[in-house]
Order: C-alpha cells, then sequence, then structure tokens
C-alpha cells in the first residue's frame, strides 16, 4: 500500500506548488493563506499486500480532508493537511467483492522556504509526514501499518536529517 502514501504525498507536493506559484510579492501579512476542504474524493490503484508481496491488490479510497497553505514574501511557506480515507481492497484478479475494508489517516506538514516552482526546499526548511492504515479482511485477517518521515533542510536547501520509518503488523 505503498502507492497510497506515495499518492498522498505528491498530491500534497502539487498543491504546494499549484499554491505558491500564484504567490505575488508583498510585504508584512501572508500573502496567500488558503485552505482547501474536499470530500469523498476517490482514488483507486494496484499495489501489493504489505504482508504477502506476491499478492496485487486493487485499492479504492474515499478521501476527505482539509490542506492549508500559507505563503510569505520572503518565499517562507506554511503548508498542513489531513486526509481521512475510507478503504476497500481487492485482490486480484478482482471480483467486484471487497476482500478487505478499513480506514487511513494521513497527516502531513512543511515549514520554511519552499520553491514554488518545483515544491522542493531552497533554504531552510523541515517536513513531516505520518499515515496510518488499518484493513480488516473478509476472514478476520487485519493489516495495520504506520508510517513517519521527517526531512530537515539547512539554510542552503541541504538535507541535513531525514528518516522514514515503517512498520507493518499481520495478524
Amino acid at each position: 500500500m505503498g502507492r497510497a502514501r506515495r499518492s498522498l504525498a505528491t498530491l500534497a507536493v502539487i498543491v504546494m506548488a499549484l499554491f505558491a506559484a500564484t504567490a505575488a510579492s508583498a510585504g508584512g501579512p501572508p500573502i496567500v493563506n488558503e485552505t482547501d476542504h474536499f470530500a469523498n474524493e476517490p482514488d483507486v490503484f494496484t499495489d501489493v499486500n504489505p504482508c504477502d508481496p506476491s499478492q496485487e491488490v486493487e485499492v479504492t479510497s474515499s478521501d476527505t480532508g482539509v490542506i492549508h497553505f500559507t505563503s510569505f514574501a520572503d518565499g517562507t511557506v506554511h503548508i498542513t493537511g489531513t486526509i481521512r480515507s475510507t478503504i476497500s481492497v481487492d485482490v486480484l484478479p478482482t471480483d467486484g467483492t471487497p476482500d478487505a475494508t478499513g480506514h487511513g489517516v494521513t497527516w502531513f506538514g512543511t515549514n520554511g522556504q519552499i520553491d514554488p516552482d518545483t515544491g522542493e526546499a531552497s533554504g531552510k526548511g523541515e517536513s513531516t509526514f505520518t499515515n496510518s492504515v488499518h484493513v480488516t479482511f473478509t476472514d478476520g485477517t487485519m493489516i495495520s501499518f504506520n508510517e513517519v518521515a521527517h526531512v530537515l533542510f539547512d539554510a542552503n536547501g541541504v538535507v541535513k536529517v531525514e528518516f522514514d520509518k515503517f512498520k507493518t503488523h499481520c495478524g
């Protein structure tokens, strides 16, 4: 279910770049201060069962959340978002009946200098990402996974600290 976290992380970067690209130079308070609420946004993708990597699955999610973006004249941004997902999993080949259902929560936050064209750090900043997913199969088998990732950039945008911890519980 790594595709899910990549998909959400990609969504966050795209949203950052789109909002940042619209910023104009100004002094004082935020030049962009926007909040985007969304509900029941569908997503369907193919992934592997993290407890049995030989088993491909189709994951369908319905995502609801909020993303907040603030940009300042000096290029500093503050971005935070929370996404709650209702998830169904169908083992491939799909038969149209979910083999597992569950939920997930993703949170991400970024503070610092972000390049509006790429979404990458151009100066001092940090970014954190958390993801927690729990699904239960029709036979009662449960899969839970949690991820925490963090990156810290120095004043030149060079990575100084970075980690991505992923834990899966199968049973």
